[in-house]
């Protein structure tokens, strides 16, 4: 089985909030606050519950405060899972939580609900657990006791967790790898024996404990003289496991030429922090794979929080490419993470992107939304780690090429300081061609649970021959205007706008004729400033100037405050970026 939908209500930040799963590996990404952390928790609260030492629990700081009403009374706090069956055998196996949907299928639920009691004068957080259909439907211990987590924090000290100390995780894994118990007992017995039988070791015993008694002789009373013996402690099979060291060594096989007595090692600690991760996690994946062969009616999750943290981006790639591949385990794997990396590298379907709006979180799950198998496709193929920071943005421009990228975040400043791309959290994303259509659908459907809940602008040129016809592919552009996208089209290109715009045309010629001083002095003016416009387009095309010639407007634009003020933004620039900061439609 896997954990399909999780129904979160008035907790911290999140209001209401429903996540769709996927079986296997989940990747919830986002901007910071958008609730991440939060269903982390909810799952560590939920699946914790059954055990006797629980790490996370509600308190009254986790419920909601709505902040747009204002009310002394907390709401509920309501958890709500709803698991989907693989095998007919786990409704046995989870009998307590079963369930038939509208649709006759079998599914397991499990249902939580802590409130605030202040009956006795004091607050005190009271709680309902139940599965199945009906609240008040009991769950026995034995059913708690089949779930089981391992949640690696963001900032986990992996060297503390593999000390060699009582419950560390390696000795877990020893004691996964030996789960019969005569066995353990005689492996124990075999480490008591070779020590119970070498004669150094029982002559050091001796003398030890004769010094001990000669000294109790003499200091006590005569008929009530103290008399000890001294052995190892017991050789149990998990104290023995508890206490192994983990190190690395310093040279290789072939430099010691067979003699392992020269090896020396490295101490965790010595170690980098990256890889002390790395380390640990790997412990952590062969203890729950040992597991779930031990145990295939338990249902496993591994709740890994921002698994970048200390990885440089080649060992992210590494280290997410290996967690895609434990799909087959059987078991379900809960990702936190803010890299683009490791976002560009992901399957689609198992992203799930959390955003907060209007002090409202959302989450998409991409297998969910409106974009089709060729679109996931084409996205998978050319969305590296700049165009993937999208996913974790208020709000997204499209552009067609380098030039619009380099110019637009400075055109933005000139239509007023509220309007800042970088601070309003507004990512520009350079399609390097017109392909937007396999980006539009995360923007334009109508229904909110199948789109990124932030505003996009689509910025293209229309390149009409005349003044009436609009080219085909501008009106193909056109119809993905939908939902929370908008397509605002160039009348013909994004340098003719420029030089059209207000008094524009002298500093574009000034610009291009310090960059290109001979074909500058070429240009023909033509009839009217609609010829020379074009005129000036295609020489820039015909000597390679076009992005030149934006980063050295863009320097000029951000050095020259007398040019900022002088400069006219294009219409079709301005509704658009108007519209991502502000939702404002009209310039």
């Amino acid at each position: 089985m896997f954990l399909k939908t999780l129904n979160i209500k008035n907790f911290r930040a999140i209001k209401e909030l429903i996540v769709d799963f996927n079986d296997g590996v989940n990747i919830l990404i986002g901007e910071n606050n958008s609730g991440k952390t939060a269903v982390i928790d909810a799952l560590r609260i939920c699946y914790g519950y059954g055990s006797q030492w629980r790490a996370e629990y509600v308190k009254q700081s986790d419920f909601h405060i709505d902040k747009h009403n204002h009310t002394d009374q907390l709401p509920d706090v309501e958890f709500h899972l709803y698991f989907e069956l693989q095998q007919e055998v786990e409704a046995g196996w989870f009998n307590d939580l079963l369930s038939v949907n509208k649709d006759n299928k079998q599914e397991l639920q499990l249902h939580f609900r802590y409130y605030v009691d202040e009956k006795r004068g004091t607050e005190r957080i009271r709680y309902q657990v139940w599965g199945g259909d009906n609240e008040g439907q009991m769950i026995t211990p034995d059913v708690l006791d089949l779930f089981y987590f391992v949640h690696l924090e963001a900032l986990r000290d992996a060297v503390q967790y593999l000390r060699p100390i009582r419950g560390n995780r390696l000795g877990q894994l020893y004691s996964n790898l030996v789960p019969d118990k005569d066995r353990r007992q005689e492996l124990a017995s075999k480490v008591r024996k070779s020590l119970h039988d070498d004669d150094e070791w029982k002559d050091l015993i001796e003398d030890g404990k004769t010094k001990v008694n000669e000294h109790l002789k003499k200091t006590s009373i005569k008929g009530k003289q103290q008399n000890v013996t001294i052995d190892f402690l017991d050789f149990e099979f998990g104290r023995l496991v508890e206490y192994l060291k983990m190190q690395m060594p310093v040279y290789e096989e072939a430099i010691l030429n067979g003699d392992g007595s020269k090896q020396k090692f490295f101490q965790l600690f010595q170690n980098g922090l990256g890889y002390n991760n790395l380390i640990y996690t790997a412990t952590v994946l062969g203890d729950l794979k040992r597991k779930r062969e031990l145990e295939p009616e338990t249902y496993i999750a591994l709740l890994i929080e921002e698994p970048e943290a200390h990885l440089h981006p080649q060992l992210q790639n590494i280290f997410f490419n290996y967690l895609s591949i434990l799909n087959n385990l059987d078991f379900q794997i809960f990702i936190t993470s803010h890299s683009p990396s490791i976002t560009a590298k992901a399957t689609l379907d198992s992203l799930i992107v959390l955003q907060n709006q209007n002090a409202k979180i959302h989450s998409l799950s991409l297998k969910n939304s409106k974009l089709t198998d060729n679109n996931k496709k084409y996205l998978h193929k050319f969305l590296d780690v700049t165009k993937s920071q999208l996913f974790f943005a208020n709000g997204v421009v499209m552009v067609e090429g380098i030039s619009e990228a380099l110019l637009l975040p400075e055109l933005a400043k000139i239509v007023g300081e509220d309007y800042n791309l970088e601070k309003n959290g507004v990512e520009l994303v350079n399609i390097n061609g017109v392909a937007f259509s396999h980006f539009a659908h995360l923007f334009n459907p109508d229904e909110e649970t199948k789109r990124l809940e932030c505003r996009c602008a689509i910025l293209t040129d229309d390149d009409r021959e005349d003044n009436d016809q609009e080219a085909p592919r501008a009106t193909k552009a056109k119809e993905l205007e939908n939902g929370l996208l908008i397509v605002e089209l160039a009348e013909q290109t994004f340098e003719y706008e420029l030089f059209m715009a207000g008094d524009n045309k002298d500093i574009m010629l000034e610009i291009f004729k310090k960059i290109r001083p001979r074909a500058s002095g070429n240009i023909e003016q033509g009839e009217n400033q609609q010829e020379y416009a074009k005129n000036f387009v295609a020489k820039i095309a015909t000597n390679k100037a076009k992005s030149e010639l934006a980063h050295q407007l863009s320097v000029k634009l951000q050095d020259e405050q007398e040019t900022r003020e002088v400069f006219t933004v294009p219409d079709y620039i301005e509704r658009a970026i108007k519209w991502v900061v502000k939702g404002e439609k009209d310039v």
